[in-house]
């Protein structure tokens, strides 16, 4: 539950309606996660010591246009800034809690750092970027395994696209089975930047794959 009681510093916003969230959502052709719609509806946006800000309904619009998210990070969306130059993500999927923080000259995703994996929890706590839920994201790998890490809103129809873009081998009935016990298998050993450019191509189907590294031995 969002509860900003504690947060010190904060400016809040009167609280955003049904029809503002959703024209959002309209305009930036993206399912926003439901722990970021939450806030909304406590507080349109709202920003902490003149310095880090959450992103309203108008906001968001504006910030994702200004960062070129969507040729940048297709299949995230920018909910917020620190105020020094750094853009926080997250994916565009209504069950999404995860949070990145990315330099806006390097929206790559890839090259971003998760700092959160409870928006609500950090959100509570006043965005806090602490060390321990820090966790680097290092230089792509050459090679990864392609994971189907959450279910397929679109189910059959979603699938069968996933499977010629990536161009699976595995049998529609197979896959379908896979799918509904995520994470599964899809590839194993995928080209990474090919990986990512096709995955691109789904849209925001593709937010629903993940990318596993896969480290070299020394």
């Amino acid at each position: 539950m969002i509860d900003l009681s504690m947060v010190s510093d904060l400016i809040k916003n009167t609280p955003a309606s049904e029809s503002e969230i959703q024209e959002s959502e309209d305009i930036l052709q993206a399912k926003l996660p439901n722990v970021y719609k939450d806030l909304l509806r406590n507080t349109n946006g709202f920003s902490i010591g003149g310095e880090v800000a959450i992103y309203g309904t108008e906001d968001i619009v504006e910030r994702n246009e200004t960062w070129e998210v969507d040729e940048y990070a297709r299949g995230y969306v920018a909910i917020g800034d620190d105020g020094g130059g750094n853009v926080f993500l997250m994916l565009q999927n209504e069950k999404e809690t995860e949070v990145l923080i990315v330099d806006s000259g390097d929206m790559d995703p890839s090259h971003a750092t998760v700092i959160t994996s409870d928006f609500i929890e950090w959100v509570n706590s006043g965005c806090i970027i602490r060390e321990s839920e820090q966790k680097t994201i290092s230089e792509p790998p050459d090679t990864c395994n392609i994971v189907l890490a959450k279910p397929l809103d679109g189910g059959l129809k979603d699938l069968i696209k996933i499977k010629n873009i990536l161009g699976i081998e595995i049998s529609t009935a197979d896959l379908l089975k896979g799918s509904k016990n995520p994470p599964y298998l899809l590839m194993e050993r995928f080209p990474y930047g090919k990986a990512k450019k096709l995955i691109e191509k789904l849209g925001p189907i593709g937010t629903v794959l993940s990318l596993e590294p896969i480290v070299k031995d020394n």
